[in-house]
């Protein structure tokens, strides 16, 4: 099951991480766009959701058969979701969204990156 995992974190991730980093503007237009036709509750509801996911896989991790990499990684991912979601809330200027869309795809890059090599080591 490990497996499957990592394997979806590379595609969600690499491919979420090449719009960022590719479009970023473009990407944080549409973010822009849905941020105003949303409630920013809901989006601050959507980071706490990925929050807890994210501790919940830490929380795998401490028990005995946990200590596996594809807990780490569903847990980074996790994360890096909820800080992506909170933060888009917090700062909902273009210029901060194209900012954050740069520096996202930088890290879900490098989430696939390193998932990818974790796999090969599995």
């Amino acid at each position: 099951m490990g497996k499957y995992y990592i394997w979806f974190v590379i595609v969600v991730a690499g491919l979420a991480g090449a719009i960022r980093v590719l479009l970023p503007r473009r990407f944080a237009e549409l973010q822009l766009d849905w941020l105003r036709r949303s409630a920013p509750g809901k989006a601050r509801m959507r980071a706490l959701l990925f929050l807890v996911v994210g501790i919940s896989f830490g929380a795998l991790y401490f028990i005995p058969w946990g200590h596996q990499a594809w807990v780490i990684i569903g847990t980074i991912f996790s994360l890096i979701s909820a800080a992506e979601v909170f933060f888009q809330a917090q700062y909902p200027t273009l210029e901060s969204l194209v900012f954050q869309s740069r520096l996202l795809g930088i890290l879900y890059l490098g989430l696939a990156a390193g998932s990818y090599v974790m796999l090969s080591r599995i």
